[in-house]
């Protein structure tokens, strides 16, 4: 499954890398919940992630910047690994006049989160 992981760099930025989730991949979660931004809303400015947390877009196309300016956008189906929570942070835009729907995965502390970079 298509999956980006944002990360915190050695000198506090937010960077990205590409890859995959491992199937039937088991991890402990602390909780999950649903969220949805109206297109109206366009976009969210530069933060970082609140917790580490897997992000499944469910509806929508957003596109991502990190720290250094490189972006990469996120379909429905898509998988976003935020663990990006000591750093300066990323932002985030609605594409197209869909709304973002999306479930959260709050992951446990230290849990391995499954994720294989590219190649």
């Amino acid at each position: 499954m298509k999956a980006y992981r944002l990360f915190t760099t050695t000198d506090g930025a937010s960077a990205f890398q590409k890859g995959q989730i491992k199937d039937l991949n088991q991890l402990q979660a602390d909780y999950f919940f649903f969220q949805q931004d109206p297109p109206e809303r366009h976009s969210f400015d530069w933060h970082p992630a609140p917790r580490a947390q897997y992000v499944i877009t469910l509806r929508g196309t957003i596109e991502f910047t990190v720290t250094d300016g490189t972006s990469f956008i996120l379909n429905p189906g898509d998988v976003l690994i935020a663990q990006d929570v000591a750093s300066t942070g990323h932002k985030w835009r609605i594409l197209g006049e869909d709304s973002w729907a999306r479930t959260y995965i709050v992951l446990k502390d230290g849990e391995d989160d499954g994720f294989e970079p590219e190649a």
